[in-house]
């Protein structure tokens, strides 16, 4: 599975997605998972995700990682 990024297509490993899944679907009113820092740069990379500009708060899905979830659940 691949998702593009402003210069190039990227490949996405399963940790990824699996973070991405987990992000858009927190259960029980807790706060979105923790990432890892190589996960986390796989999706900043991929523009899966953006991260605030003062650097503070959690990660937020972009239209991009809306996308790509809904393609990947189509599959």
């Amino acid at each position: 599975m691949t998702a593009g990024s402003d210069n190039e297509s990227s490949t996405v490993t399963h940790s990824a997605i699996w973070a991405l899944e987990r992000l858009a679907h927190p259960r029980y009113g807790s706060d979105a998972p923790a990432l890892n820092w190589s996960v986390a740069q796989e999706l900043l990379k991929a523009g899966l995700v953006s991260v605030p500009r003062q650097g503070q708060g959690g990660v937020s899905i972009t239209l991009a990682g809306q996308d790509f979830l809904r393609a990947s659940a189509e599959l």
